[in-house]
Formats: C-alpha cells, sequence, structure tokens
C-alpha cells in the first residue's frame, strides 16, 4: 500500500508552465533577475532540521527551473526568527518578487508578510504550513492531523503486537508557535484517546527541539518510574533523539517503543540499531515540486489547477485552495521497501561503521 501511496504521489508530478531562459538559486538572495523574467521567492524557517537544506531548497529549485525556466529563484532561511523572515520577504519584494513562497518561522506574524506582498501584487503560497487569517492564494502541506495519527498509530500497534493493551505513554509534541503542531498532536490524540493506554506525561517542545525534548523526558521519567514506561511517542526525530538520550541516560532498559517523524538519516540508522520504533515519512520531494510548479503557475499569472489542487486549507478563516500530501510510517518491516528501493537512503549512507554489527544483524549487510 506503501508504494502505491509513492507511485501515486509521483503520478502527480506534471509540468504546470515553461518558456526559455536561466535560473538562480543561492544561499542568500540571488542576483537580480535581469529583463523582466519573474521572480519567485523561497522563504524556508530555519535550518535545523536537515529536510530544509537538503531535501526541500534543492528539489523546489530543480523543479522551478524545469517547470518555469525564466524565473529567477531567490532563496532565503530564516534560522527560526521570525522577524528575519519578515526582513527577508521585504526585501525578496523590494527585488521585485511576483511570488512568495513561504514556510513561515511564526504562522501567526507571517500575516505581515502576505500583507507587504498584497501591497506590491505579488502572490504568496504557504509552504508547509499554514499562514493564520491571511487568504494566501495557494497552499501545499502535508495533512498533519494525518501525520500524528500515523505515529501514535504505528506505536499503538506495536504495543498490541507485544501483547499490552494498556500503560504509560508519553508524548512529545511539537512547538506551538508551529501551525502544524496542535493539528498533528490533535492527530495523534485521537488514536490514543480510545485505545486503552494512558498518557501519563505530555509536553509542548519548544522549537522541536532535541535538547528541551531530552529534559521534558527526564521530567516525565521522574513522574511516572523509569521501569513504567511503555512507549513514547515524539513529533518528530529530533525530539526521538532526545528521547532516546534521556532513557539511556536513566537505565532504561529493555528501551519501550519510541517513535519520530522525518525519517532523518540519524534516525534510520537508530532504527537499525534497535533504539527507534518509528520514523514517519514526509514525502518532501513530492511536496517541494507540487510547490514549485504552484509557484511557476502563479508566476505566469496562472492559478493552479488539476493536479495540483485536491482540497483546502482552513487558515482560521478562509479556505485556499491547496494541495495536501499523506505521511507513511516506517518501521524495520518496511524501510527497506520505502527507503532503500525508492532511492531515498543507500545501505552505504546507513551503515556507517558505528551501525556496521547493527546493519549485519538487520539484514542490510
Amino acid at each position: 500500500m506503501a508504494v502505491t501511496a509513492l507511485a501515486a504521489a509521483g503520478a502527480l508530478l506534471l509540468s504546470s508552465c515553461g518558456s526559455s531562459g536561466d535560473s538562480g538559486s543561492a544561499a542568500g538572495p540571488s542576483a537580480e533577475a535581469g529583463g523582466g523574467d519573474p521572480i519567485v521567492a523561497l522563504l524556508l524557517p530555519e535550518n535545523q532540521t536537515a529536510r530544509y537544506e537538503a531535501r526541500d531548497k534543492p528539489t523546489f529549485e530543480k523543479q522551478l527551473a524545469e517547470s518555469c525556466p525564466k524565473c529567477q529563484l531567490k532563496y532565503y532561511n530564516a534560522a527560526g526568527d521570525a522577524g528575519k523572515q519578515l526582513s527577508q520577504a521585504e526585501s525578496a519584494l523590494t527585488e521585485g518578487a511576483k511570488v512568495l513562497v513561504i514556510d513561515p518561522v511564526d504562522s501567526n506574524a507571517a500575516g505581515a508578510m502576505v500583507a507587504a506582498a498584497r501591497r506590491q501584487d505579488a502572490k504568496v503560497m504557504s509552504y508547509d504550513r499554514v499562514i493564520y487569517k491571511a487568504g494566501v492564494d495557494y497552499g501545499v502541506k502535508f495533512d498533519n492531523v494525518q501525520q500524528g495519527a500515523v505515529g501514535m498509530q504505528s506505536l499503538i500497534d506495536k504495543l498490541k503486537a507485544d501483547g499490552k493493551t494498556s500503560g504509560n505513554i508519553v508524548m512529545m509534541n511539537g512547538d506551538p508557535v508551529d501551525s502544524g503542531a496542535k493539528p498533528e498532536k490533535d492527530g495523534a490524540h485521537s488514536v490514543i484517546d480510545d485505545s486503552g493506554f494512558t498518557v501519563a506525561a505530555e509536553y509542548d517542545t519548544k522549537g522541536w527541539s532535541a535538547a528541551n525534548a531530552q529534559n521534558q523526558m527526564q521530567q516525565a521519567i521522574t513522574k511516572i518510574g523509569a521501569g513504567k514506561i511503555d512507549g513514547v511517542y515524539a513529533g518528530n526525530d529530533g525530539m526521538a533523539t532526545g528521547v532516546i538520550a534521556a532513557l539511556k541516560s536513566a537505565g532504561v532498559d529493555p528501551m519501550p517503543p519510541v517513535t519520530g517523524l522525518d525519517t532523518q538519516l540519524d534516525a534510520i540508522q537508530k532504527m537499525v540499531a534497535g533504539d527507534l520504533y518509528e520514523s514517519t515519512y514526509l514525502p518532501v520531494e513530492t511536496e517541494a515540486q507540487i510547490g514549485a510548479k504552484a509557484a511557476a503557475a502563479l508566476a505566469m499569472g496562472q492559478a493552479p489547477s488539476g493536479d495540483l489542487l485536491n482540497g483546502t486549507i482552513d487558515d482560521g478563516t478562509n479556505k485556499v485552495p491547496a494541495y495536501l500530501l499523506e505521511s507513511i510510517a516506517v518501521t524495520m518491516d518496511n524501510m527497506k521497501e520505502i527507503l532503500l528501493d525508492s532511492g531515498y537512503l543507500t545501505v552505504e549512507e546507513i551503515c556507517t561503521a558505528e551501525y556496521a554489527k547493527a546493519c549485519a544483524k538487520a539484514g542490510l549487510r
């Protein structure tokens, strides 16, 4: 079923517009576009989560060049600073950006960027996160409710397979300033609330930070008891890393199943080693490709349509035309199929010297 979902996602990647010319990008603002070529600004929120620089940016850049060769790309990363992101948006608009593709640091504060764009007749796309009450032109993101449900369901299924029908769960949710954190949390609760298991400790983790999650997990161990934690749901792989560090520091053995999200390389290595049970796979490349195609359409004066639309996003005031993507739970049972056979990761990347024995035991060597 997972392969079918990935194949379906890949089939969506159709060209949305095209013309001749060059495309430019840089780690900061690219060189000024010449000859009236439309400028698209990609504004990503932070550089602590590996996906943004390693996956979103290069995929978006490549697809935009294919879909609209005359479009010029200006790339910015706010490094987690909402004020800096506003300044970056204003800089892009000053240089003539026709489209702002914004993954907001702060979904409430991001409305100021939309207002600035409107004053210059620029289009705005919310990318990966909702911009609240701003009525942007288009959005592309993962279905966060489904995303949270996938991770929690995987954890509950594992516990039940191990013969447990009740027990203590720790929930490590994302940063509330991220518009995706609450619906992801809601999705996780939709699974656990009627499962027979108890949420014995729950935290909202500032910055989705591994260090913060580690501190919170230490608090949970003190509150519940090292041997009385049956499973841990973490909203991303970074937080799962902090959770695992706290459990090991407390001498918890055997380790309870821990879930994460993002299928980062270091997380998959921890999965192979037996420390992480599950990481939810987000087809980020598909999101970036759809986002770039829609940005190309907006830059050429067209509204994204057809295969670039499958629903709407509620920003609290408006229903925004959008494309929503689904996520897939990855465990050792399907890791080869989802991550290796697809080319997302290689055995060589996973099986470094540190993980050689674990890889051999798992049959990867």
